[in-house]
């Protein structure tokens, strides 16, 4: 269930950093995660105005 959960989390970064062909794990990390929380913050962001 976990693993399933985190998969999902890490899916956008995942992959953008798949279609941008990243292979260096340092910079397949770096890349995930700005696009992570960028994405993630992005859905918060509407969610809350949403809710607002």
């Amino acid at each position: 269930m976990v693993a399933v959960l985190a998969k999902g989390f890490l899916l956008p970064g995942n992959f953008l950093a798949d279609l941008l062909g990243v292979e260096s794990a340092d910079d397949r990390g770096m890349t995930r995660t700005l696009v992570n929380m960028l994405f993630w913050n992005l859905v918060g962001a509407f969610v809350a105005l949403w809710l607002a």
